[in-house]
């Protein structure tokens, strides 16, 4: 048999419809890439509470507005106070519901805790994570948002999770 003059690609209907969905997600989240990162107000930069809020919104995600009396209004001068570690982690394991990490898919919200820090992140796909990350102290600069490996921060999850 000859060779046809069209070249036909096969594509399994989910793998190219998931490629599109990727394409859309990674659309909607690049102008938080390199965003300073500034504790309260999202016309500034973004913390680790507004990115999600807003990241979620974009992808037409259910979030929160108010957990236990925090809300947009009152959150950064809580945080600025120490109060929070415990409300924020529990915040974050009411989102959605739990994930295994071998079903991981895109805009899942990843959770990791360090030392004295409880950081979440969105999965990006591919092994990717988008997080924001305060300064550690007054001299360093600020780090902001950024897309890291997941496999620098694997050892450091404690859930992830799926908004609807």
């Amino acid at each position: 048999m000859g060779k046809s003059a069209r070249t036909e690609h096969r594509f399994h209907p989910c793998t190219s419809l998931r490629s599109m969905k990727r394409f859309e997600f990674t659309q909607k989240i690049q102008k938080f890439i390199d965003a300073p990162h500034v504790l309260g107000d999202p016309s500034k930069g973004w913390d680790c509470l507004n990115i999600l809020r807003e990241v979620y919104t974009l992808l037409g995600k259910d979030f929160p507005t108010e957990f236990k009396g925090w809300d947009a209004d009152n959150y950064a001068e809580r945080w600025k106070r120490g109060e929070g570690k415990d409300v924020y982690r529990e915040f974050l394991f009411s989102l959605g519901s739990p994930v295994d990490p071998a079903y991981a898919l895109e805009g899942d919200l990843f959770i990791f805790e360090g030392a004295e820090q409880l950081f979440p992140g969105i999965y990006l796909g591919r092994g990717h994570i988008l997080m924001v990350f305060a300064p550690c102290d007054t001299k360093q600069k600020n780090r902001g948002c950024k897309v890291v490996p997941f496999s620098f921060f694997k050892k450091f999850l404690i859930g992830i999770r799926r908004l609807s």
